[in-house]
Protein backbone atom coordinates (compact mmCIF):
# COMPACT_ATOMS: atom_id res chain seq x y z
CA UNK A 1 0.00 0.00 0.00
CA UNK A 2 1.44 3.36 -1.04
CA UNK A 3 1.50 5.96 1.70
CA UNK A 4 3.77 8.80 0.60
CA UNK A 5 2.92 12.02 -1.23
CA UNK A 6 5.23 11.10 -4.10
CA UNK A 7 3.80 7.59 -4.61
CA UNK A 8 0.20 8.71 -4.32
CA UNK A 9 0.59 11.64 -6.70
CA UNK A 10 2.47 9.51 -9.22
CA UNK A 11 -0.37 6.96 -9.31
CA UNK A 12 -3.08 9.62 -9.30
CA UNK A 13 -1.51 11.47 -12.23
CA UNK A 14 -0.43 8.54 -14.41
CA UNK A 15 -3.12 5.91 -13.89
CA UNK A 16 -5.98 7.10 -11.65
CA UNK A 17 -8.47 4.45 -12.79
CA UNK A 18 -6.02 1.63 -12.14
CA UNK A 19 -5.04 3.23 -8.81
CA UNK A 20 -8.65 3.35 -7.68
CA UNK A 21 -9.40 -0.17 -8.87
CA UNK A 22 -6.38 -1.64 -7.09
CA UNK A 23 -7.30 0.01 -3.77
CA UNK A 24 -10.96 -0.93 -4.00
CA UNK A 25 -10.26 -4.51 -5.06
CA UNK A 26 -7.89 -5.03 -2.15
CA UNK A 27 -10.46 -3.76 0.35
CA UNK A 28 -13.27 -5.83 -1.14
CA UNK A 29 -11.05 -8.93 -1.04
CA UNK A 30 -10.36 -8.37 2.66
CA UNK A 31 -14.09 -8.17 3.37
CA UNK A 32 -14.81 -11.19 1.18
CA UNK A 33 -12.30 -13.21 3.22
CA UNK A 34 -14.12 -12.15 6.39
CA UNK A 35 -17.45 -13.19 4.88
CA UNK A 36 -16.09 -16.64 4.06
CA UNK A 37 -14.85 -17.00 7.63
CA UNK A 38 -18.28 -16.11 8.98
CA UNK A 39 -20.08 -18.42 6.57
CA UNK A 40 -17.97 -21.35 7.76
CA UNK A 41 -18.74 -20.75 11.45
CA UNK A 42 -22.32 -21.69 12.32
CA UNK A 43 -21.95 -20.24 15.83
CA UNK A 44 -21.60 -16.64 14.63
CA UNK A 45 -24.92 -14.82 14.94
CA UNK A 46 -23.74 -11.26 15.56
CA UNK A 47 -20.92 -9.41 13.79
CA UNK A 48 -19.86 -6.30 15.73
CA UNK A 49 -18.07 -3.62 13.70
CA UNK A 50 -16.53 -0.89 15.84
CA UNK A 51 -14.12 1.90 15.02
CA UNK A 52 -13.50 5.62 15.50
CA UNK A 53 -15.43 8.34 13.72
CA UNK A 54 -14.80 8.46 9.99
CA UNK A 55 -13.44 4.93 9.81
CA UNK A 56 -16.12 3.71 7.38
CA UNK A 57 -18.18 1.47 9.67
CA UNK A 58 -21.48 1.92 7.86
CA UNK A 59 -20.27 1.13 4.36
CA UNK A 60 -18.06 -1.70 5.57
CA UNK A 61 -21.09 -3.26 7.25
CA UNK A 62 -23.12 -3.08 4.04
CA UNK A 63 -20.32 -4.42 1.87
CA UNK A 64 -19.98 -7.34 4.29
CA UNK A 65 -23.74 -7.85 4.12
CA UNK A 66 -23.55 -8.01 0.34
CA UNK A 67 -20.72 -10.57 0.41
CA UNK A 68 -22.54 -12.74 2.95
CA UNK A 69 -25.72 -12.65 0.89
CA UNK A 70 -23.70 -13.83 -2.09
CA UNK A 71 -22.86 -16.85 0.11
CA UNK A 72 -26.61 -17.40 0.62
CA UNK A 73 -26.68 -16.06 4.18
CA UNK A 74 -29.64 -14.04 5.42
CA UNK A 75 -28.20 -10.82 6.82
CA UNK A 76 -29.37 -7.53 8.32
CA UNK A 77 -27.40 -4.43 9.35
CA UNK A 78 -28.18 -2.55 12.55
CA UNK A 79 -26.66 0.87 13.29
CA UNK A 80 -26.21 1.72 16.95
CA UNK A 81 -26.66 5.38 16.00
CA UNK A 82 -30.37 4.63 15.68
CA UNK A 83 -30.50 3.94 19.43
CA UNK A 84 -29.51 7.42 20.58
CA UNK A 85 -31.51 8.69 23.54
CA UNK A 86 -33.60 11.87 23.22
CA UNK A 87 -31.55 15.01 23.83
CA UNK A 88 -33.03 15.62 27.28
CA UNK A 89 -31.90 12.16 28.45
CA UNK A 90 -28.31 12.34 27.20
CA UNK A 91 -25.54 12.32 29.83
CA UNK A 92 -23.86 15.60 30.66
CA UNK A 93 -20.23 16.66 30.29
CA UNK A 94 -18.55 18.76 33.03
CA UNK A 95 -19.29 21.95 31.07
CA UNK A 96 -23.00 21.11 31.03
CA UNK A 97 -23.18 20.12 27.35
CA UNK A 98 -24.60 16.77 26.24
CA UNK A 99 -22.15 13.87 25.89
CA UNK A 100 -23.23 12.23 22.64
CA UNK A 101 -20.03 10.13 22.49
CA UNK A 102 -20.72 8.20 25.69
CA UNK A 103 -22.03 4.64 25.53
CA UNK A 104 -24.67 5.92 27.94
CA UNK A 105 -25.97 8.19 25.19
CA UNK A 106 -27.45 5.02 23.73
CA UNK A 107 -30.67 3.40 24.92
CA UNK A 108 -29.02 0.27 26.34
CA UNK A 109 -32.32 -1.14 27.60
CA UNK A 110 -33.86 -0.88 24.14
CA UNK A 111 -30.76 -2.44 22.55
CA UNK A 112 -31.01 -5.35 24.98
CA UNK A 113 -34.70 -5.84 24.19
CA UNK A 114 -34.04 -5.81 20.43
CA UNK A 115 -31.06 -8.16 20.68
CA UNK A 116 -33.05 -10.57 22.84
CA UNK A 117 -35.88 -10.62 20.30
CA UNK A 118 -33.47 -11.10 17.40
CA UNK A 119 -31.65 -13.99 19.08
CA UNK A 120 -34.79 -15.71 20.34
CA UNK A 121 -37.24 -14.95 17.51
CA UNK A 122 -35.12 -13.85 14.56
CA UNK A 123 -36.94 -10.54 14.30
CA UNK A 124 -37.47 -7.21 16.07
CA UNK A 125 -38.88 -3.74 15.55
CA UNK A 126 -36.03 -1.22 15.36
CA UNK A 127 -35.83 2.57 15.73
CA UNK A 128 -34.37 5.05 13.24
CA UNK A 129 -32.54 8.20 14.35
CA UNK A 130 -32.80 11.23 12.07
CA UNK A 131 -29.65 13.32 12.57
CA UNK A 132 -31.00 16.30 10.66
CA UNK A 133 -33.89 16.78 13.06
CA UNK A 134 -32.10 15.09 15.99
CA UNK A 135 -35.00 12.81 16.79
CA UNK A 136 -35.55 9.07 17.14
CA UNK A 137 -38.52 7.30 15.60
CA UNK A 138 -39.30 4.13 17.54
CA UNK A 139 -40.42 0.91 15.80
CA UNK A 140 -39.66 2.55 12.47
CA UNK A 141 -38.60 -0.65 10.71
CA UNK A 142 -38.80 -4.39 11.17
CA UNK A 143 -35.78 -6.67 11.07
CA UNK A 144 -36.52 -10.28 10.16
CA UNK A 145 -33.69 -12.75 9.59
CA UNK A 146 -35.37 -15.97 10.67
CA UNK A 147 -33.67 -18.58 12.83
CA UNK A 148 -30.35 -18.84 10.95
CA UNK A 149 -29.67 -15.25 10.00
CA UNK A 150 -26.74 -12.98 10.88
CA UNK A 151 -26.95 -9.45 12.26
CA UNK A 152 -24.15 -6.96 11.59
CA UNK A 153 -24.08 -4.33 14.33
CA UNK A 154 -22.01 -1.24 13.54
CA UNK A 155 -21.14 1.70 15.72
CA UNK A 156 -18.54 3.29 17.96
CA UNK A 157 -19.67 1.14 20.89
CA UNK A 158 -20.29 -2.16 19.11
CA UNK A 159 -17.48 -3.87 21.06
CA UNK A 160 -18.33 -2.26 24.40
CA UNK A 161 -19.14 -4.99 26.97
CA UNK A 162 -22.44 -3.27 27.81
CA UNK A 163 -23.51 -4.23 24.29
CA UNK A 164 -21.22 -7.05 23.14
CA UNK A 165 -21.76 -9.06 26.33
CA UNK A 166 -25.47 -9.25 25.59
CA UNK A 167 -24.44 -12.08 23.24
CA UNK A 168 -22.55 -15.28 24.20
CA UNK A 169 -18.89 -14.91 23.15
CA UNK A 170 -18.99 -17.80 20.69
CA UNK A 171 -21.91 -16.15 18.89
CA UNK A 172 -20.20 -12.81 18.19
CA UNK A 173 -17.35 -11.87 15.85
CA UNK A 174 -15.72 -8.54 16.70
CA UNK A 175 -14.16 -6.44 13.94
CA UNK A 176 -12.20 -3.26 14.68
CA UNK A 177 -11.78 -0.92 11.73
CA UNK A 178 -9.79 2.29 11.36
CA UNK A 179 -7.85 4.38 8.85
CA UNK A 180 -4.70 3.33 10.74
CA UNK A 181 -2.35 4.93 8.20
CA UNK A 182 -0.49 8.24 7.97
CA UNK A 183 0.98 9.85 4.84
CA UNK A 184 4.52 11.24 4.62
CA UNK A 185 6.02 13.86 2.31
CA UNK A 186 9.08 13.40 0.09
CA UNK A 187 11.37 13.93 3.11
CA UNK A 188 9.72 11.28 5.26
CA UNK A 189 7.93 13.89 7.39
CA UNK A 190 4.34 13.12 8.31
CA UNK A 191 1.89 15.25 6.33
CA UNK A 192 -1.42 13.77 7.36
CA UNK A 193 -2.10 11.58 10.37
CA UNK A 194 -4.82 8.96 10.42
CA UNK A 195 -6.80 11.30 12.69
CA UNK A 196 -6.58 14.12 10.14
CA UNK A 197 -7.79 11.78 7.40
CA UNK A 198 -10.74 10.88 9.62
CA UNK A 199 -11.48 14.57 10.18
CA UNK A 200 -11.57 15.10 6.42
CA UNK A 201 -13.95 12.17 5.99
CA UNK A 202 -16.17 13.28 8.86
CA UNK A 203 -16.41 16.92 7.74
CA UNK A 204 -17.39 15.89 4.22
CA UNK A 205 -19.94 13.37 5.46
CA UNK A 206 -21.44 15.72 8.06
CA UNK A 207 -21.97 18.46 5.49
CA UNK A 208 -23.57 16.21 2.90
CA UNK A 209 -25.60 13.79 4.99
CA UNK A 210 -26.17 15.34 8.41
CA UNK A 211 -26.75 18.98 7.55
CA UNK A 212 -23.78 20.08 9.66
CA UNK A 213 -21.20 22.67 8.61
CA UNK A 214 -17.45 22.23 9.01
CA UNK A 215 -17.62 24.68 11.91
CA UNK A 216 -20.19 22.46 13.66
CA UNK A 217 -17.99 19.42 13.04
CA UNK A 218 -15.05 21.21 14.66
CA UNK A 219 -17.13 22.17 17.69
CA UNK A 220 -17.73 18.46 18.27
CA UNK A 221 -14.28 17.20 17.31
CA UNK A 222 -12.52 17.37 20.70
CA UNK A 223 -15.43 15.53 22.32
CA UNK A 224 -15.33 12.94 19.52
CA UNK A 225 -11.63 12.28 20.13
CA UNK A 226 -12.12 12.20 23.90
CA UNK A 227 -15.05 9.80 23.52
CA UNK A 228 -12.95 7.43 21.42
CA UNK A 229 -10.23 7.47 24.06
CA UNK A 230 -12.68 6.75 26.87
CA UNK A 231 -15.11 4.37 25.20
CA UNK A 232 -13.39 2.67 22.24
CA UNK A 233 -9.64 2.20 22.37
CA UNK A 234 -9.82 0.34 25.68
CA UNK A 235 -11.71 -2.47 23.91
CA UNK A 236 -9.62 -2.49 20.73
CA UNK A 237 -7.60 -5.53 21.78
CA UNK A 238 -10.75 -7.63 22.21
CA UNK A 239 -11.32 -7.61 18.43
CA UNK A 240 -11.04 -10.84 16.48
CA UNK A 241 -10.15 -8.94 13.29
CA UNK A 242 -8.43 -5.59 12.63
CA UNK A 243 -9.27 -4.01 9.28
CA UNK A 244 -7.53 -0.98 7.71
CA UNK A 245 -9.91 1.23 5.73
CA UNK A 246 -7.43 3.70 4.20
CA UNK A 247 -7.67 3.97 0.39
CA UNK A 248 -4.58 5.95 -0.75
CA UNK A 249 -6.38 7.53 -3.70
CA UNK A 250 -9.08 9.02 -1.47
CA UNK A 251 -6.99 12.10 -0.63
CA UNK A 252 -7.05 13.28 -4.23
CA UNK A 253 -10.82 12.77 -4.34
CA UNK A 254 -11.40 14.83 -1.18
CA UNK A 255 -8.98 17.62 -2.07
CA UNK A 256 -11.25 20.08 -3.86
CA UNK A 257 -14.32 19.72 -1.64
CA UNK A 258 -12.46 19.85 1.66
CA UNK A 259 -10.14 22.71 0.75
CA UNK A 260 -13.14 24.84 -0.20
CA UNK A 261 -14.31 24.53 3.39
CA UNK A 262 -11.42 26.75 4.52
CA UNK A 263 -13.43 29.75 3.39
CA UNK A 264 -16.48 28.78 5.44
CA UNK A 265 -15.00 27.73 8.79
CA UNK A 266 -15.36 30.14 11.69
CA UNK A 267 -11.87 31.22 12.78
CA UNK A 268 -12.97 31.05 16.40
CA UNK A 269 -14.01 27.41 16.12
CA UNK A 270 -12.10 24.84 18.20
CA UNK A 271 -9.31 23.12 16.24
CA UNK A 272 -9.45 25.82 13.55
CA UNK A 273 -5.67 25.84 12.98
CA UNK A 274 -5.68 22.02 12.92
CA UNK A 275 -8.36 22.15 10.22
CA UNK A 276 -6.40 24.69 8.15
CA UNK A 277 -3.19 22.69 8.46
CA UNK A 278 -5.07 19.62 7.29
CA UNK A 279 -6.50 21.46 4.27
CA UNK A 280 -3.11 22.91 3.37
CA UNK A 281 -1.53 19.45 3.43
CA UNK A 282 -4.38 17.95 1.41
CA UNK A 283 -3.94 20.62 -1.26
CA UNK A 284 -0.58 19.09 -2.17
CA UNK A 285 -2.22 15.93 -3.48
CA UNK A 286 -3.04 15.41 -7.14
CA UNK A 287 -6.74 15.92 -7.76
CA UNK A 288 -8.79 12.86 -8.73
CA UNK A 289 -12.22 13.22 -10.31
CA UNK A 290 -14.82 11.73 -7.99
CA UNK A 291 -16.87 10.57 -10.98
CA UNK A 292 -14.44 7.69 -11.58
CA UNK A 293 -14.83 6.36 -8.03
CA UNK A 294 -16.99 3.19 -8.20
CA UNK A 295 -20.40 3.50 -6.59
CA UNK A 296 -19.69 0.54 -4.31
CA UNK A 297 -16.48 2.07 -2.93
CA UNK A 298 -16.08 2.76 0.77
CA UNK A 299 -15.13 6.32 -0.19
CA UNK A 300 -18.69 6.93 -1.38
CA UNK A 301 -19.73 6.98 2.28
CA UNK A 302 -18.06 10.39 2.49
CA UNK A 303 -18.67 11.87 -0.98
CA UNK A 304 -22.10 10.46 -1.79
CA UNK A 305 -23.83 8.30 -4.42
CA UNK A 306 -23.06 5.02 -2.66
CA UNK A 307 -24.74 2.04 -4.30
CA UNK A 308 -24.21 -1.58 -3.25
Amino acid sequence: MVNTLFEINKMAKNCPEEFIKTCNDEYIKNITDIAVRIEKDDDIKIVAIAGPSGSGKTTTAHILQDKLEQLNEKVAVVSLDDFYLPDDRLPLLPDGSRDIESVNALDIALIKDCFTQIINEGKADLPIYDFKIKSRINSAKTLDIGNRGIVIVEGLHAMNPLIADLVPRKNILKIYISVNRSVDDENGVQMLSSRQIRLIRRALRDEQFRGASATETLHLWNNVIDGERKYLYCFKDTADIHLVTFHPYELGVYRERFCKMRNTVNKNAPCYEYFIDTANALERFEKINSEIVPQNSLIREFIGDLKL
